[in-house]
């Protein structure tokens, strides 16, 4: 009798954790959940994100706490979320720049963005564009390069930071182009905007028309060229980076929504669904368009083979331009 009450109080407490953690998932959520987004308030990011938050408080009951964690084109808030406990109580809003650019041109991160976290779904995809105080001497990529050509050095743009997207798309372009432009990194696109319209930046390569469109009623901005692949709806006048003579031209942004590294697979399909749900809502669609976002809910296996083909196709064009930050 002895032995067998013995053994089954070690079973007891071998099956408790699973026990224990099968009953959190099921429970799931219990809690308000932190969403870190990695860049300041008002970006695009933030803009994305705070749409995202909403849509996950209504699918799951439960207060969503928004978390601007900004620095290093956005590394700061990358890293945060990998160093969190994969329970599904601190998710982050992460970006093409922390996830496909920055592990092939920086060194010591304090993250592996193939093995520190759970893709659990994207959110939207972003055409940018490159944007300039409306007094610069020129209003299209032809009479930015003729200009750029004859004075080398001369015109400066903003992006949120080293090694973010619109870095690289600005290297890339510059590259295309046979022109060099001053570089000038902000901590995030805000900051940049306002520098952009008060005059003392020239240029900025937008990793998506959220803050563009919003911000051409002041009359400070004007807009030269797309730098996604197509035109954009809400722009349908204004040409592309290829169309303007630069053929393959393309930056496209993407913005998606992760856990970090082991999140239960439970809580992975849950917050898929809540996702994909928030993102196939028409007046969420509808919100994300005149921003110039595209909503693109995904599976997480779909997402996972999506950042595979975005790493191989960023680490290519880094190796190509010799691009480091560190």
């Amino acid at each position: 009798m002895n032995i067998k009450l013995t053994i089954i109080c070690a079973l007891s407490l071998l099956l408790a954790p699973m026990l224990g953690d099968a009953r959190a998932q099921s429970d799931y959520p219990s809690r308000p959940i932190t969403l870190i987004i990695p860049f300041p308030a008002g970006g695009v990011t933030d803009v994305v994100g705070r749409e995202v938050a909403r849509g996950l408080q209504k699918a799951l009951n439960q207060t969503i706490v928004v978390e601007n964690r900004s620095g290093a084109a956005g590394i700061l808030g990358t890293r945060a979320l990998a160093q969190t406990s994969p329970d599904g109580y601190t998710l982050g809003i992460l970006t093409v720049s922390g996830i496909s650019i920055a592990p092939h041109v920086q060194s010591n991160l304090g993250f592996d963005a193939a093995k520190d976290f759970t893709p659990i779904s994207n959110a939207v995809t972003a055409d940018g564009a490159i944007v300039a105080n409306v007094n610069a001497p020129f209003n299209t990529v032809q009479e930015l390069v003729k200009q750029a050509k004859e004075q080398p050095g001369k015109f400066s743009y903003a992006s949120v930071g080293n090694g973010s997207l619109p870095h690289l798309a600005a290297d890339l372009f510059s590259h295309m182009a046979g022109i060099n432009l001053l570089h000038v990194p902000y901590r995030g696109a805000s900051p940049a905007l306002q520098d952009l319209m008060g005059g003392q930046i020239d240029l900025s390569f937008e990793s998506s028309l959220v803050t563009t469109v919003s911000s051409l009623s002041t009359g400070r901005l004007k807009v030269l060229a797309i730098t996604g692949p197509d035109r954009s709806p809400l722009m349908p006048n204004v040409p592309t980076v290829a169309e303007s003579g630069y053929p393959g031209f393309s930056a496209l942004g993407w913005f998606g929504v992760f856990g970090p590294a082991g999140l239960p697979p439970k809580i992975l399909e849950t917050l898929n669904r809540a996702v994909t749900d928030t993102l196939r809502d028409p007046a969420v669609i509808e919100r994300l368009t005149k921003v110039g976002t595209q909503a693109a809910p995904t599976s997480p296996e779909a997402f996972v083979k999506f950042l595979r083909e975005e790493d191989q196709k960023w680490a290519s064009i880094a190796k190509r331009l010799n691009v480091r930050v560190d």
